[in-house]
């Protein structure tokens, strides 16, 4: 006596093959992330790295504001660093980006036709350089008025650098 098999059986026993056929679709026609299977995980790093630098951000304001300014000094940092990481998964596709950049790995991640980066970089590299003082006198570089300044250009080239990320929808506010 011949058994009726459903559509699950047959399948699950490779009777029928159901799976759709590449050629009987235009891949064309399907966005980025149906035929490309690591752009999720390259956007997902590329977010990632980029919450970090709103995380440090806030965080260095905090220490600021209890006069925390060495830690605010390396939150800083922090964050700058967390989105040059992030510009250089979107740029090269990498979801391993180096443990630190040098000014000509930072430079050509920072730089647009519009928009010079040179300023960007040199501030980057500033700030890393400053952060990395394990002594320094504090009363002649570390005061209020310095570091609000040097909190608020880090969250103005973090702004800008958010822009070129295409996620305008976050601030850092």
């Amino acid at each position: 006596m011949a058994r009726n098999w459903s559509i699950t059986e047959a399948h699950c026993n490779h009777q029928v093959d159901f799976t759709p056929r590449l050629q009987d679709h235009d891949i064309s026609t399907q966005p980025r992330s149906k035929h490309i299977p690591a752009y999720h995980m390259l956007r997902t790093k590329i977010m990632d790295y980029h919450q970090h630098a709103k995380y440090h951000l806030k965080l260095a304001a905090i220490m600021r504001n209890h006069n925390q300014f060495k830690a605010c000094l390396i939150l800083c940092d922090w964050a700058l660093a967390s989105m040059i990481k992030a510009l250089y998964i979107h740029k090269y596709h990498s979801v391993h980006p180096p443990k630190e950049l040098t000014m000509n790995e930072i430079l050509p991640l920072v730089h647009t036709d519009t928009e010079p980066g040179l300023d960007i970089a040199l501030f980057i590299c500033t700030m890393q350089h400053m952060s990395s003082f394990e002594e320094y006198q504090e009363n002649q570089y570390l005061d209020l008025d310095n570091i609000e300044k040097l909190h608020q250009r880090t969250e103005d080239i973090l702004e800008e650098l958010a822009t070129r990320l295409n996620d305008n929808s976050t601030k850092f506010s």
